[in-house]
């Protein structure tokens, strides 16, 4: 029996030592959500987070989105020279439209362009043939 004492003494201290004992885990739960109900639990004592917060950017995109729409307001507001640039452009276009007019209102003459006629392709062809007979003439010569 003695030998049993000193072993439940010595597991007992081990345990509090180790804080093994339930009233210390007890202390440690309250740090932990372990599971769906308690964080509906919070979320009901505590309050819920809003769906829409539009005071501050949330991220980059926002922030990208924010300065391009600055961006535009003050292009169209306060820069004086952007309506000289859309008149410019205009009239570039404009003059790029007349250019094409004139290019239309000049037509080719097809009478005038030289072409090819079937004469001109029996020509070619009687070349080739006397040449063909040359070459065989020339052929049998040599191999005599």
């Amino acid at each position: 029996m003695d030998g049993y004492q000193k072993l439940s003494r010595v597991y007992d201290s081990l345990r509090k030592s180790a804080k093994f004992t339930a009233a210390q885990n007890k202390e440690q739960k309250n740090e932990f959500v372990d599971s769906v109900g308690e964080i509906v639990t919070i979320c009901e004592r505590e309050g819920f987070i809003p769906r829409f917060a539009l005071d501050i950017p949330q991220d980059k995109v926002d922030l990208t989105l924010k300065d391009m729409n600055n961006y535009v307001k003050k292009l169209v507001t306060e820069d004086l020279g952007f309506g000289q640039q859309i008149e410019d452009s205009i009239k570039k276009l404009q003059i790029q439209k007349e250019m094409r007019e004139q290019d239309d209102e000049y037509d080719f003459d097809d009478d005038n362009i030289t072409g090819l006629k079937n004469e001109d392709y029996e020509e070619y062809y009687d070349q080739i043939n006397e040449q063909k007979e040359k070459d065989q003439e020339i052929m049998y010569e040599g191999g005599d």
